[in-house]
Order: C-alpha cells, then sequence, then structure tokens
C-alpha cells in the first residue's frame, strides 16, 4: 500500500511540474570545499527568495518554489507529505521531472508538433473551462422565493410516494406526436415505450419506474409527476435528458413536509434551475451573435474516420 501511494505521490508531482512554464536559469556557483559545518544563512538564501534546498545542473531548487507546488496539491496530498521521507521524495520528483524536461528539450521535443497541439488543445480547454464557470455562478435565492416555490407546489416535499411510468424522447416533435397516441389509447404506454424511449431501462420494462418518493427524479420531471392523479398521464414534460411523457400508475398519499424542514432544499433547487437557466441563455446569444448555420445536408453526407488513435470528442461547456 505505501508504494502504491509513493507512485501516485510521483505522479502526482511529475504532473504538476509538467505544467509549470520553464524555471529562469540561474549561473552555478562555484563549488564549495566539503566542510563538516553548514553553510551560513546567507549562503542559503536564493535570489527569488528562500532557501536554497537543493541544487542541480545551474539552478537551484528553494523552499518557495517547493511551497509553491505543495500549495497546488488537494488537501489530503499535502497531509500526505508531511512525513519527512514523502516531502524528500516530492522534492526529489520535482527535480527528476525538471532533469527529463531539460532532457527532452536537447532532443528537441519541445518544439515537436504533436506537443504544440496537445498544449494549444489544453489551452483552449482551459479558457473553456474558465468561462463556463462564469456562466455557472450561482444567484443568492432569498427566503422569500423559497417560500413563493414551496406556496405555488402544494404537491411537492411530501411524503407521498407515486409508481409511474415514463416514455423519454430525443425532440418534441416525436414526443408530441407519441402524447396523442398514448392519450388516445393509453394501453398502448407501454409497449411504446419498449419500442421508442430512449431510456433502455425503464423501457424494457414498458417504460415502469417503480414506486418512488420525492427527491428522486430531477426537478421538472417530479413537479410534473407528483402533479398527477393515478391513471393521468402527463402533457410533454423537458428536462436535461430530453423530452418525457408520464403517466402515474399508483399513488399513496403522504403529509406535506414544513417548510422549515425543505427551506435549504428548495434553495438548492431554484439555484441549480436558475444556473442551467442563464448557461442556456449565455449558450444561446453566443451561437445567435455569431449566427450560427448548420448545413444538414452535408453533415449528413460527412463520413466518420473509424479507428483513429488519439480521437476524442469534442470540447463542451459541460451541457
Amino acid at each position: 500500500m505505501h508504494r502504491k501511494v509513493v507512485s501516485l505521490a510521483l505522479a502526482v508531482a511529475l504532473g504538476i511540474v509538467a505544467c509549470q512554464p520553464k524555471e529562469k536559469e540561474e549561473k552555478a556557483a562555484p563549488a564549495a570545499k566539503p566542510t563538516a559545518t553548514p553553510p551560513a544563512a546567507t549562503e542559503r538564501q536564493a535570489d527569488d527568495g528562500g532557501e536554497v534546498i537543493a541544487t542541480y545542473g545551474g539552478k537551484r531548487l528553494t523552499s518557495d518554489r517547493v511551497l509553491k507546488e505543495i500549495s497546488r496539491l488537494p488537501a489530503p496530498s499535502r497531509a500526505y507529505l508531511t512525513a519527512p521521507d514523502r516531502k524528500r521524495q516530492f522534492v526529489d520528483n520535482l527535480i527528476l521531472n525538471d532533469l527529463l524536461f531539460t532532457e527532452g528539450q536537447k532532443l528537441g521535443y519541445d518544439k515537436d508538433d504533436d506537443v504544440d497541439r496537445q498544449v494549444n488543445d489544453l489551452r483552449r480547454r482551459l479558457v473553456v473551462q474558465r468561462l463556463v464557470r462564469e456562466f455557472q455562478k450561482p444567484p443568492d435565492i432569498t427566503d422569500e422565493q423559497a417560500k413563493a416555490y414551496y406556496d405555488d407546489n402544494p404537491n411537492l416535499y411530501s411524503t407521498t410516494q407515486i409508481r409511474a411510468s415514463h416514455i423519454l424522447v430525443k425532440d418534441e416533435p416525436a414526443a408530441k406526436e407519441i402524447l396523442e397516441q398514448v392519450k388516445a389509447d393509453p394501453t398502448k404506454f407501454a409497449d411504446i415505450a419498449k419500442d421508442k424511449s430512449t431510456d433502455k431501462t425503464s423501457g424494457a420494462k414498458g417504460g415502469d419506474l417503480g414506486m418512488f418518493g420525492q427527491g428522486r427524479m430531477v426537478p421538472e420531471f417530479e413537479r410534473a409527476a407528483f402533479a398527477l392523479k393515478q391513471g393521468e398521464i402527463s402533457d410533454v414534460v423537458k428536462t436535461q435528458y430530453g423530452y418525457h411523457i408520464i403517466m402515474v400508475v399508483e399513488r399513496k398519499e403522504g403529509e406535506r413536509r414544513p417548510f422549515d424542514q425543505v427551506k435549504e432544499q428548495i434553495k438548492a433547487t431554484l439555484r441549480n434551475k436558475a444556473i442551467q437557466d442563464q448557461q442556456d441563455k449565455r449558450y444561446a446569444e453566443l451561437k445567435q451573435n455569431a449566427n450560427v448555420k448548420i448545413d444538414d445536408m452535408v453533415l449528413e453526407k460527412l463520413q466518420v474516420p473509424q479507428g483513429m488513435a488519439g480521437s476524442e470528442a469534442p470540447m463542451t461547456g459541460g451541457h
């Protein structure tokens, strides 16, 4: 187990340093004669501050640099490095990684086209991630907003349980067509779910989701499902997964929980909905301002190459 954790620490150290810009090289200090006494404090100070922990290849590794790298680790990894032998290994890993990078430079790997491509891909990904985080800043939800939502949804936040079935499809026109079919003949619900639902797990059971209470499903689905009486079928319900048609097969009424018990849960629901809404709005604005147009006929003719090494899905904003 210890060896496994040590290997992990090595990988973490190498990964952190690999993402750092190359340290400015300093002139090597003249080699000192062996001495039995430690060097004076002034000799142990580096030009950029902090004490010199190690020297190698004309460079100095300072305590400030080591602390900077350690501070970027997750808390559990930092706690792991409190032991002297592990801290020494971390320093040794930093040095080894720098030596490996320098050796790679000598071979011209730092100018390799594939390395440049990966660096640029990483830069684009990090920029996108940072912007998406801006889009996802959570708003403040007041007690008054939470109470209004509680009052507007009397069927939620109770001990009521329902048994429901659903049909899930990706586009709204298909969902509306299916809704007409099942409302005309509810006995066809299970067969249509088996045939057309993109939720294959429940679809194989005729759309059956089993008996469940509140808090298990996404808010939009839950709000629609618990508003239904036994035997009723919902209109088309849109969630992050697609478009649903819901049918309540069984309903066991319970008692409504007091507002104070569910206030924080409601605030979390409203925050998540607001984040999703504002993110969708920003995405739509970006595409509208860029006048995005996709030629579906050309796209349909596009043949995707198979078996390409290193292929990845395009970056998304977490949508």
